[in-house]
């Protein structure tokens, strides 16, 4: 289990992919699903992340799917910190009172760790030698 660093001394354990179960994995899916949408509406708003000029267009969207871009990264924070140092595991609600860096690195922590490819060899264990995949 991959150990995170996070700001002011703190940090977390996280799952690795192979050990988050079917319903987190649910979980985790519909958030990316109902994020992966409000990222399509962005887009044809003319939103470009690498255009300051262009990130008004956020105000066009709607609450809802505003919160659907940021309920991703809560569901994987929720789905995969098995143990850390701030006290009590994180639950669908107290992981919006996380500090935003804390947050931010967190879930991009978790999103890598999820998103993570396997490559598996005849015997159906994972090669070490394996290309780790881009």
């Amino acid at each position: 289990m991959p150990l995170i660093e996070l700001p002011n001394g703190q940090s977390a354990v996280i799952k690795n992919r192979e050990e988050i179960t079917e319903r987190q994995s649910r979980v985790v899916s519909k958030a990316y699903l109902r994020a992966a949408t409000s990222a399509v509406k962005l887009a044809e708003l003319g939103f470009d992340d690498k255009n300051p000029g262009t990130w008004g267009v956020i105000g066009n969207l709607s609450e809802e799917d505003q919160e659907g871009l940021t309920a991703y990264q809560a569901a994987l924070i929720v789905a995969m910190v098995s143990s850390w140092t701030l006290g009590d595991l994180p639950t669908d609600d107290s992981v919006l009172d996380l500090p935003k860096a804390t947050f931010d690195q967190l879930s991009e922590a978790c999103a890598d760790e999820y998103n993570r490819t396997q490559e598996f060899g005849p015997d159906g264990v994972k090669d070490p030698k394996a290309p780790i995949a881009d």
